[in-house]
C-alpha cells in the first residue's frame, strides 16, 4: 500500500486517460459563420518548404495588429488538398465549428496543406529527402516571422495523418502546445501489420521511444470509441507517459474518426456534429490556453 501511494504521488497530473460520454447529434448551423469575413477575411498564402515546394495555407485573424496566439491545423489524409478546400474549412463552410471558436478567443487560425507522403508508411526520420513534416516546419518558421504572431504561443492541431505530422513536428521545434485528434501515428510508432478498422498491429517500441523522446511540448490526445485508431492511440499515450511526456488522453463515447472536427464535407461519409465534438472543442480551448494545467 505504501508503494502504491508513492507511485500515485509520483504520477504527474497530466498523465491521465479519461473516458467521457457523447453521441447526441446537434445542428451545426448555430456554430458556423458567426464572424463576418469583413471582420476576419481569409488570407491565402503559399509558403516555401525545404526543397522549394510551395505549401498552401489559409489564414483568418482577429482585428488589430497583434501579436496574437496561433492555432495551426493540419488536416487528415491525403496531403495536397489545395487552397480551395483549405478556405472552405477555415471559413467553417462545411460545418466545422473550430475555426471561429478560436477566432473568438483572439487566436489567428491557420489551415495548412502538406505534400502527399509517398509511400504512406515510409519513415520520416530516416528519409534523405524533404517530407511532409518539413512542410510543417516551414509553415511554423514562416508564422514566427509575421509581426501579428506571438512566436511563443504557436500551438498545433493535427487530425488523422495530420496528427502523425504534428507528433513529429513537436520533436523538431519547440511549440506552446499540441492537440492530436484521432492521430494516425502508425509511422510515428513504427506499427506493422495494422489494417483500417482493425485492432491488429504491433508497435515497434524502439522506433516509438526514439520518436517520443524528441517531443517538446504538452499534448492533448482526443479519440472516439468508434474509431479504429483508438487501438493505435492508446499505446501512443501509454508509451509517451512512460517516457515522461505530458500527455492527456480523452476518449469520447460514440466518437467517429475525426469527430473532433465535426462536418468536413467528405463525400459519402456521415459527419454529424456531436455533443462530444463541442465538448472536445471546449476542452481544447482550455488546454491550448493553459497546457500545463490539468
Amino acid at each position: 500500500m505504501r508503494l502504491l501511494a508513492l507511485l500515485l504521488c509520483l504520477t504527474p497530473l497530466w498523465a491521465e486517460k479519461r473516458h467521457l460520454p457523447g453521441g447526441a447529434v446537434l445542428p451545426h448551423e448555430a456554430y458556423i459563420h458567426t464572424i463576418s469575413e469583413e471582420d476576419s477575411p481569409v488570407e491565402q498564402v503559399y509558403i516555401k518548404s525545404k526543397d522549394g515546394l510551395y505549401v498552401a495555407a489559409a489564414i483568418r485573424r482577429p482585428k488589430g495588429p497583434g501579436p496574437f496566439p496561433v492555432l495551426l491545423h493540419f488536416h487528415g489524409a491525403p496531403g495536397g488538398r489545395g487552397m480551395e478546400k483549405l478556405v472552405t474549412w477555415v471559413r467553417g463552410d462545411t460545418g466545422g465549428p473550430m475555426w471561429e471558436r478560436f477566432l473568438k478567443e483572439g487566436y489567428v487560425v491557420v489551415v495548412s496543406d502538406y505534400r502527399n507522403p509517398m509511400p504512406m508508411m515510409a519513415s520520416v526520420v530516416d528519409s534523405k529527402g524533404a517530407t511532409y513534416v518539413d512542410d510543417g516546419v516551414a509553415v511554423i518558421e514562416w508564422l514566427r516571422e509575421q509581426k501579428y504572431v506571438d512566436p511563443q504561443r504557436i500551438s498545433v492541431y493535427g487530425v488523422s495523418l495530420g496528427g502523425n505530422l504534428v507528433a513529429h513536428l513537436i520533436g523538431r521545434t519547440k511549440l506552446h502546445a499540441a492537440v492530436l485528434g484521432a492521430p494516425a501515428v502508425l509511422e510515428f510508432l513504427g506499427v506493422e501489420g495494422w489494417k483500417p478498422g482493425s485492432a491488429e498491429g504491433k508497435v515497434n517500441e524502439a522506433v516509438a521511444k526514439r520518436n517520443i523522446a524528441a517531443m517538446q511540448c504538452p499534448v492533448l490526445l482526443l479519440v472516439g470509441t468508434k474509431d479504429g485508431l483508438l487501438a493505435v492511440d492508446e499505446p501512443f499515450h501509454d508509451l509517451a507517459v512512460a517516457g515522461g511526456k505530458a500527455v492527456t488522453m480523452l476518449i469520447y463515447e460514440n466518437g467517429y474518426h475525426d469527430f473532433v472536427m465535426g462536418p468536413q464535407g467528405h463525400a459519402g461519409r456521415a459527419e454529424p456534429l456531436l455533443d462530444a465534438t463541442l465538448a472536445a472543442l471546449e476542452r481544447t480551448v482550455e488546454f491550448v490556453k493553459n497546457p500545463g494545467v490539468k
